[in-house]
């Protein structure tokens, strides 16, 4: 997988790799964990949720559950298009019965 050129925003050092810096060829994901910025990368090559999430210097927890586009997915090599929203959220589980 190469990823495009990284650059940092001043304010809370989030990497982006925008639409600003896509190429053609390229997708445009953003990726969030629930409760902080997300961070849009583009992709060139791989586009898996794991390259995404590789791309955003982010790893899933145990204790997360993965949506893409609000959706939940379990498979960290689902395929990603573009402008799709990659969310890690932690899992709660119902009560006991």
């Amino acid at each position: 997988m190469s990823i495009l050129d990284i650059f940092k925003k001043k304010k809370g050092g989030v990497r982006d790799m925008g639409k600003k810096n896509k190429k053609d060829g390229d997708i445009v994901v953003k990726v969030f964990r629930a409760g902080s910025k997300g961070i849009e990368v583009a992709l060139n090559g791989g586009r898996t949720v794991e390259d995404a999430l590789k791309a955003a210097g982010l790893v899933k927890k145990d204790a997360e559950v993965m949506q893409i586009n609000g959706e939940e997915v379990d498979d960290l090599y689902y395929e990603l298009e573009d402008g799709d929203r990659v969310v890690l959220v932690k899992n709660i589980e119902g009560g006991k019965k």
